[in-house]
């Protein structure tokens, strides 16, 4: 009797045995699937559209406005419907305004561009507060640009230089977007097809200046 039961015992064990194999595989794969995507690690201005009542943008002796009200944009001093329909398709870039990278660093410092920032940018929440950010030079790899939240001394965050292309486009109320040349200067081993992820965006910045140079 006993040599009968033996070989049921050792089919039922591989049985088990296969059972919790596919059982963890099925948990590896749910872990996979229900992974979050990347998202920014760092955020200058946390306010969303339906936060906002204005937009105020300073560069080079130019002034544009934009208010904001029952979700809809319209335009101010210095903007126009091509301002506004610009504004309309960018405003999920701007607000919130994200970063991919921040610094403890002294604004101050000459490298960074902020002390005269190419753009100053002040959102006027519906509280009424002012919020400014100076985005001032562009990152070591040219794939973002420097920013500073006034009022946050000893921080300086790196923003996509795509950000920035909208908020020149809104100055200029007109469309202007830099080369689209990051991808090609990624390593070759870096998948592209995530458009999604922040550090994709900007790997060469977000992983660090090369030995001797800035961030």
């Amino acid at each position: 009797m006993t040599t009968r039961l033996a070989p049921l015992s050792r089919i039922a064990a591989s049985a088990l045995a296969v059972a919790l194999a596919l059982a963890g595989a099925a948990g590896v794969s749910r872990a996979a699937t229900t992974r979050t995507r990347s998202a920014p690690p760092a955020s200058v201005l946390a306010l969303r559209p339906e936060s906002v009542r204005r937009l105020t943008l300073e560069s080079n002796g130019r002034h544009v406005e934009l208010a904001h009200a029952d979700g809809a944009w319209s335009a101010g001093a210095g903007a126009s419907v091509v301002t506004v329909a610009l504004m309309s398709d960018v405003e999920g870039r701007l607000l919130p305004l994200q970063a991919y990278r921040s610094l403890d660093a002294d604004p101050s410092a000459a490298e960074y561009g902020l002390v005269a920032p190419e753009i100053t940018l002040t959102v006027t929440d519906t509280a009424g507060g002012d919020h400014e950010v100076a985005l001032g030079g562009p990152t070591f790899t040219d794939g973002g640009v420097y920013a500073e939240r006034r009022g946050e001394p000893g921080r300086v965050s790196l923003v996509p230089r795509r950000m920035m292309d909208d908020l020149r486009s809104l100055v200029a109320g007109r469309r202007i977007d830099s080369p689209d040349d990051l991808a090609g200067r990624m390593p070759p081993s870096t998948p592209k097809d995530d458009g999604t992820s922040w550090w994709l965006r900007q790997a060469l910045d977000a992983a660090g200046a090369p030995d001797g140079g800035r961030p």
